[in-house]
């Protein structure tokens, strides 16, 4: 028996909290599923792991068709691609908060600082970012702190109000724990498994 906080995965059926799971609103019009990241849309929901698999399986199987009693009207890549807008959209919002609490290091050596005064909950690393990449990373990994990367320089510098930014540290927990999340189930949704 399902507990409050538990739901059925649409995809793979098995049962998880729902935390844990990636919540999709049913709607009357087209696309007749869309994704609630923050689980703050009204309506009835069906629940998926989220990872591309899981929603695959719920499209192919019958399982998004179940909950919402017809045909999902939404394709694989363009479900995961809604999906992933929304998760950077989280991102975006996370970044900038943690920008206006003063609980962000941007750019190489602010970041170097907080690793070295233990400040550092997450240290982010912009996809195209070079120089002293990996000497950071290794130094965050030997500190335990976490590291991500996604988007390019272009796009982390206009989140801090930089040009371009390669590096940054979040010194804040819950927004660290939030980003890295968010991140891994991006990631998840986008690549094929």
């Amino acid at each position: 028996m399902e507990t409050a906080s538990e739901r059925t995965c649409a995809g793979c059926r098995d049962k998880a909290d729902r935390d844990a799971l990636l919540r999709f609103v049913v709607r009357a019009e087209a696309p007749r599923l869309v994704p609630d990241v923050r689980r703050r849309l009204p309506g009835r929901g069906v629940s998926v792991h989220p990872t591309r698999a899981c929603i695959a399986k719920a499209l192919k199987q019958g399982g998004f068709a179940r909950a919402i009693k017809g045909r999902p009207g939404v394709e694989l890549d363009a479900l995961c691609a809604m999906i992933v807008t929304q998760y950077d959209r989280r991102l975006e919002g996370l970044t900038s908060s943690a920008a206006r609490q003063g609980r962000l290091a941007a750019g190489t050596d602010l970041a170097r600082r907080a690793l070295a005064d233990g400040s550092a909950r997450l240290l982010w690393i912009a996809e195209d970012a070079a120089g002293r990449r990996e000497e950071l990373a290794a130094q965050a990994s030997r500190d335990g702190v976490p590291v991500v990367v996604r988007w390019d320089k272009a796009k982390l510098g206009a989140l801090v109000g930089r040009a371009e930014v390669g590096v940054v540290a979040i010194l804040d927990d819950r927004i660290a724990l939030e980003v890295v999340a968010t991140v891994k189930r991006a990631t998840d949704v986008s690549e094929a498994e």
